[in-house]
């Protein structure tokens, strides 16, 4: 379901700007997710639910946004994990985006 909130000019902020500031929804997604999950289903939910925001946060790069944006997604759940009540687990394949296999941190 696409984010029905008050949606944040995200011009020149970055990934973990966006996501300091979306805090709240963030645990509200990870509160979702079946445990464990991985990052790719964090990243598709909030997708999901920020999809103009997502775009922005993508456009920024014009070499391999995905790979930079998703970097940044994972590193903010791994600097934040106490505040998201969340762990480091193992790492996992699963599909990420583009529907391919590739290897991504799994989260208890």
């Amino acid at each position: 379901m696409y984010n029905k909130y008050k949606q944040l000019k995200i011009k020149n902020m970055s990934v973990n700007q966006f996501m300091s500031a979306n805090l709240v929804a963030i645990q509200r997604i990870i509160g979702q997710l079946q445990r464990p999950f991985d990052s790719h289903a964090f990243i598709q939910k909030l997708s999901r639910e920020f999809q103009v925001e997502y775009v922005q946060l993508l456009s920024a790069y014009t070499d391999e946004p995905f790979i930079k944006v998703h970097g940044q997604i994972g590193k903010f759940l791994s600097e934040n994990q106490t505040t998201l009540g969340i762990r480091q687990n193992n790492k996992v394949l699963s599909k990420n985006i583009f529907g391919e296999q590739s290897e991504n941190e799994e989260w208890v």
